[in-house]
């Protein structure tokens, strides 16, 4: 393979890896439809001179993305044909420079004043109602803004080696920029675990480093674009005198011959505009001295495993003033989801009259009401009634070992609103079962849970005993607790025979195989809880 380590090849191809690695197209198409959607909605309520003043924001905006497309166009131009390395240095720098001054407009307080026009709308405007992803959509390209940044930095200063902590840096860049990146592309349905974090300080250049980690995320998350619910799981672990990352996603899969292609060397890079990011992850891993392997099975998952050496015995202090200059600063955050009172609802049920339920959303259930609710004819209900173009609807439940329905709440899809389920259920939604009722590739409507996330969260939800806390009675309580949903959606009006899908089903039932699939609902319901496993026969 050519030696990209100096001289214009090594710039031509830093540059190429920062494009394929920003992503931003998609999130410019958003805030343009965002904004779009606002003017409408100040023309529709009759808001005349704010209408006025916003859509010169819009046209100012349009241009600006019109400038950053012909620039990527010229850029990509030039790679694919084989242009002469400074040509194609000279349009990639365009091209984020391009992109870092549409950032700097959308970012600009001063320009969009979207904060101030949304006051005078209903909170039943869509752009209201849609105020919380394009706030998501604000932070992602805050987040590139600061990739920018650090790119230019780096280039300036080649050689900057610095010490972190992996499992720290990880954690913080994960919260404030990859968690947000696999809620939008993946539409809520992917969620990203951080899992055992041990601590272990790596020597190297610290952005290049969260530049591979976020191209091994982007893979995983690629890799599930076609199916209903996905997860992936991230895990640093020392073993010896290595610091082992993996990352595993339950996705596609690979076959053998794409993995020996992906660890392969490529004989050059020119002509290329897709499929950088590998290359990108194995010159990284090599930069820091480590050993990549990537295991896979076809329509199951795959896992890639880095083993890098670290830093024994050396211990580092949390570094406030590079948290400082790279974390985002709270107004570019995504915007918090209302505080959720379901539990709060169920708690004082017995002592004052329960509100009266919301057309779209149920009310939280009560431990008085359970008779009442009937949860799987609602669910369906609200999947019939969904106005959005993929009519669906989505819900958290929680049922109680004495099968009592400890919380439940849901909401259609809307047309212009992409819910997700922090939305819904925000104080509960990592320590509840979740799920959606929507179409399935024949038309059909399909049942899809995802178990609760969060360990720690669930046994606080359960109320369980600090002594009591293990990951074997995490797995029991959440495989009977799944069963019971499954009973009680059936006897609350959900048809037995609805195709239902389980999120992460081996992890809580190694048999039937068929649960590890796409099956009726009631084969779920028929599974024998660990109360009446034990009972004599």
């Amino acid at each position: 393979m050519p030696d990209y380590r100096e001289g214009i090849k090594k710039e031509v191809a830093e540059i190429k890896f920062l494009i394929h690695d920003l992503r931003v197209e998609g999130f410019f198409n958003e805030i343009l439809h965002y904004h779009v959607t606002l003017n409408t909605d100040l023309e529709i309520y009759n808001i005349e001179q704010a209408q006025v003043l916003h859509e010169a924001d819009v046209q100012e905006l349009k241009s600006k993305l019109g400038t950053a497309r012909r620039a990527f166009q010229d850029y990509s131009n030039a790679v694919k044909s084989f242009s002469p390395d400074p040509t194609v240095l000279l349009l990639g720098r365009r091209y984020v420079d391009a992109i870092d001054k549409t950032c700097h407009l959308i970012l600009n307080p001063l320009w969009g004043r979207s904060d101030q026009v949304l006051s005078f709308l209903p909170q039943e405007a869509r752009s209201v109602r849609s105020r919380r992803h394009y706030r998501n959509c604000t932070s992602w390209l805050y987040g590139v803004h600061q990739r920018i940044v650090a790119f230019r930095e780096e280039a300036n200063d080649a050689g900057v080696q610095e010490e972190f902590d992996i499992a720290e840096d990880i954690r913080d860049f994960t919260q404030d920029v990859v968690r947000g990146y696999v809620v939008e592309k993946s539409e809520a349905r992917v969620e990203l675990h951080l899992e055992r974090m041990d601590p272990a300080v790596i020597a190297g250049r610290r952005q290049r480093f969260r530049r591979m980690y976020f191209n091994l995320v982007m893979n995983a998350v690629d890799a599930m674009g076609g199916r209903k619910a996905g997860e992936v799981h991230v895990s640093t672990v020392v073993e010896g005198d290595r610091v082992v990352l993996r990352l595993s996603d339950d996705g596609a899969g690979m076959s053998p011959a794409k993995i020996a292609q992906l660890l392969a060397d490529r004989q050059t890079l020119d002509g290329e505009i897709h499929s950088l990011g590998f290359v990108f992850v194995r010159q990284t891993v090599a930069e820091f001295g480590g050993e990549l392997a990537i295991e896979s099975t076809m329509g199951k998952g795959t896992t890639m495993t880095l083993r890098l050496p670290y830093l024994k015995g050396k211990i580092l202090q949390p570094d406030p003033s590079y948290r400082e200059k790279y974390r985002l600063p709270e107004n570019y955050r995504s915007v918090p989801p209302e505080p959720d009172t379901s539990r709060t609802a169920t708690v004082s049920a017995a002592a004052a009259p329960a509100p009266a339920p919301a057309p779209a959303q149920e009310a939280p259930a009560s431990r008085d009401n359970d008779k009442e609710r009937a949860c799987g004819r609602l669910l369906f209900e609200a999947y019939q009634k969904s106005r959005a173009q993929f009519p669906g609807c989505i819900f958290a439940m929680a049922v109680t070992e004495e099968n009592r329905i400890d919380m439940f709440t849901h909401k259609p899809y809307e047309s212009d609103w992409n819910i997700s389920h922090e939305d819904l259920s925000p104080m509960y939604y990592q320590a509840t079962y979740r799920g959606r009722v929507e179409e399935d590739e024949l038309k059909r409507p399909i049942v899809i849970l995802k178990p609760p996330q969060s360990i720690q969260e669930y046994f606080d939800f359960k109320e369980t005993a600090e002594a009591d806390r293990n990951l074997e009675r995490f797995t029991r309580m959440v495989r009977d607790e799944g069963i019971r949903i499954a009973r009680k959606l059936i006897t609350t009006g959900l048809d037995p025979q609805i195709p239902a899908f389980l999120s992460g089903a081996p992890r809580f039932f190694a048999s039937p195989a068929e649960l590890h699939g796409t099956f009726p609902l009631e084969l779920l319901a028929r599974q024998t809880l660990s109360a009446e496993a034990s009972q004599p026969q």
